[in-house]
């Protein structure tokens, strides 16, 4: 269907219901060391191949410690531009003048915009929100963010968001921006049996998509992501977050 985006990755597009509908805004949240920066950068590397060119806007890691993260995980950088990786420090250099006055949220709206009217850009991840607050100085968060989410609505293009979820909470989000989405993947690591322990996924939510709604576990077999059945079905259930509206 051209009004979805497959992610290409094995086993999960069954579970979206086929994929993400065209220019949903997805939030990707997860404990730490879920690969979630890998499950958005697999769907825009696979991606790029049909045409669908994509940009990783990284406001943690430095862009090249990420392409090597990517390669040993049979990611390669082929020179063919298949994911453009714009780190934090090369949009200071750009936008310097704008950063005196610390208007992150604009400039960020700004390089998107430019990345998709200029450069065709199709696909957009943001990693991280935690490091976005951290430079935007919110003072009215939920306000705020209502217009920078609906601000990248507009550009009509397919946006991952990466979150961190601190490990026991019960909430997804910080501001309630699970509301402001269209859709939200979920990643975990589960207690199984008495030593093991399991990556699994979930989609909490995705507009206009007959997705799965249960546990599904995630595994990487050094060259592909891959999505399957939980063979277990014991977990923690107090460990599991509320679900997102």
């Amino acid at each position: 269907m051209e009004d979805i985006v497959p992610t290409r990755i094995d086993g999960l597009d069954p579970v979206l219901g086929g994929g993400i509908p065209k220019g949903s805004l997805v939030l990707v949240a997860g404990t730490p060391g879920t690969m979630k920066s890998t499950l958005c950068y697999t769907t825009m590397y696979h991606n790029a191949v049909h045409g669908q060119k994509g940009l990783y806007i990284s406001l943690e890691q430095d862009g090249e410690h990420l392409r090597r993260s990517m390669a040993r995980l049979g990611m390669e950088d082929t020179g063919d531009s298949r994911v453009y990786i714009l780190d934090l420090s090369t949009i200071r250099k750009e936008l310097a003048d704008r950063e005196a006055k610390k208007d992150w949220t604009r400039m960020l709206v700004d390089v998107a915009r430019q990345a998709v009217q200029e450069d065709r850009y199709t696909m957009l991840t943001i990693d991280s929100l935690e490091a976005f607050y951290a430079l935007a100085s919110l003072e009215n968060p939920r306000r705020e963010l209502f217009h920078f989410f609906n601000e990248m609505k507009d550009l009509g293009v397919t946006t991952f968001f990466i979150t961190e979820v601190p490990i026991g909470s019960k909430v997804l989000t910080r501001y309630g921006e699970d509301f402001l989405v269209d859709g939200v993947i979920f990643l975990q690591h589960v207690e199984v049996g008495e030593t093991d322990v399991q990556l699994r996924l979930r989609v909490v939510k995705m507009r206009n998509m007959g997705h799965q709604s249960g546990w599904y576990a995630v595994h990487h077999d050094g060259q592909r992501l891959l999505v399957s059945q939980v063979l277990s079905r014991r977990r923690r259930l107090h460990d599991t977050p509320e679900e997102a509206g």
